[in-house]
């Protein structure tokens, strides 16, 4: 079948085929030809946000996220992913309250809380490092990297005997 015939529908699936298969620029390229026709077709939004994150086309993406964010603004994953650029970034502020959001609109989304105790652990904010770490590990008890920022921040507390307690799940999990 011709490119040129398919439908949006056919053209996406065939775009996230691409993406899937780390064939970025073709998935690229597809999700911009869907945006040509149908300029808020979420869908392709944010995968072309999130492959213009994973190719660090930083300025897209965050472009891309915030009109994802328009279009849907209780989507947990684009503020999600947004937390991630934002982190990527530096900018931390604005990191955690990507991942806040996130976590309002999909309160046990794990990786959402992980990653806002990794943001608190750079802003040296420990006890808030805890509280994440504790949340995404209730959340997903084999998280181990959650153990890992829980004994960071506890090293980091002067709690070293939780901190190795931490470490050590860690390590088992």
């Amino acid at each position: 079948m011709n490119k040129k015939n398919l439908t949006i529908k056919e053209t996406f699936a065939l775009a996230y085929q691409n993406h899937q298969k780390n064939n970025l620029r073709v998935a690229e390229n597809l999700y911009n030809e869907i945006l040509k026709i149908n300029p808020n077709h979420f869908e392709s939004i944010f995968l072309l946000g999130s492959l213009s994150l994973q190719t660090k086309k930083f300025d897209a993406a965050i472009q891309l996220f915030y009109k994802a964010i328009e279009i849907r603004p209780e989507h947990a994953d684009t503020h999600y992913n947004l937390g991630i650029l934002h982190q990527k970034l530096g900018q931390y502020q604005n990191a955690v309250s990507s991942y806040k959001e996130a976590i309002r609109i999909k309160p046990n989304f794990a990786d959402a809380h992980y990653n806002l105790g990794a943001t608190y652990y750079k802003l040296g904010q420990y006890k808030e490092v805890i509280a994440s770490s504790k949340e995404a590990i209730r959340i997903k008890p084999n998280f181990g990297n959650a153990y890992l920022n829980l004994g960071l921040a506890f090293r980091k507390s002067g709690s070293y005997d939780e901190a190795i307690a931490s470490y050590k799940k860690a390590i088992l999990v």
